[in-house]
């Protein structure tokens, strides 16, 4: 059944860091054009969910580490990002708000 699922996630992992990969170039455009921090935030954020996504695969597929090691490794780095991800939303919220 593993060597069924493989090429599914591989192909899965790869548009994850295609997209993850846009939207971080995206942010990073935008923060830098703007100068705006949580758009500086957001994009380090899902680059930490895209990072987590792509070292999982590499340390599965190449680096040939158990399975749940990368697994727990990529929800690490998952819910490292999303903090982020969710910070850079509180901090916008709150300077479109003058701070309050």
């Amino acid at each position: 059944m593993t060597g069924e699922i493989t090429p599914l996630v591989v192909a899965l992992k790869t548009v994850t860091l295609l997209l993850g990969g846009l939207i971080t170039y995206f942010a990073a455009s935008a923060a830098v054009t703007t100068e705006a921090r949580p758009l500086q935030l957001l994009a380090v954020g899902f680059a930490t969910v895209t990072l987590g996504s792509l070292s999982a695969g590499v340390a599965d597929q190449i680096l040939s580490v158990d399975t749940g090691t990368a697994l727990v490794a990529e929800s690490a780095l998952t819910a490292v990002g999303f903090a982020i991800i969710t910070y850079s939303l509180y901090v916008a919220s709150r300077s479109s708000l003058g701070g309050r």
